[in-house]
């Protein structure tokens, strides 16, 4: 009876082995270490990807209100390039010559960033009693310019309205 119970306990220790060899060669093949540094790198890249892309979307925003506030400053100044009207009632009126020119005078004047290439100034006087300023100019947004060499193109329209009131 002895030689069946040395016979049993090695046919355990062998299908002990045989199991020990099957989990390692398991755990070999599905193991999970290592798997979490490319998710890490995926994520981080995506994260860094979408603050780029928001830095630049309001770095044109700002760069357009910046636009946007010259050509309403010029349309104020080119405001002032009335003429008076002496009709049977007293007005302004407002010509495309002076109110382009009165634009012109203070966009020379304003300190404009470096950054706006090619700022067009256009004005006229659609009604000949308001003043209508567009600009545009190409913007060079700071961390995309050199993947976009030319710029961008923004334009800024603004009016402004003479009127005459009683005092």
């Amino acid at each position: 009876m002895r030689s069946r119970g040395l016979r049993t306990s090695g046919q355990a220790v062998r299908r002990h082995a045989g199991a020990v060899r099957k989990q390692r060669l398991g755990t070999a093949l599905c193991s999970d270490e290592g798997s979490i540094m490319p998710l890490a790198v995926g994520f981080t890249t995506i994260a860094l990807v979408l603050v780029i892309l928001g830095a630049v979307i309001t770095d044109i925003y700002l760069a357009h209100r910046k636009l946007y506030a010259l050509a309403d400053s010029a349309a104020l100044a080119a405001a002032d390039s009335f003429e008076p009207d002496y009709g049977s009632d007293p007005a302004i009126i407002f010509t495309d010559v002076a109110v382009q020119r009165e634009a012109e005078s203070y966009l020379d004047r304003a300190q404009v960033s470096s950054r706006f290439r090619g700022l067009d100034v256009q004005g006229e006087s659609p009604d000949d009693r308001s003043v209508e300023i567009v600009l545009s100019a190409r913007y060079r947004p700071t961390l995309v310019s050199p993947f976009v060499p030319r710029g961008i193109e923004l334009t800024a329209t603004a009016r402004a309205r003479g009127a005459l009131r009683e005092g």
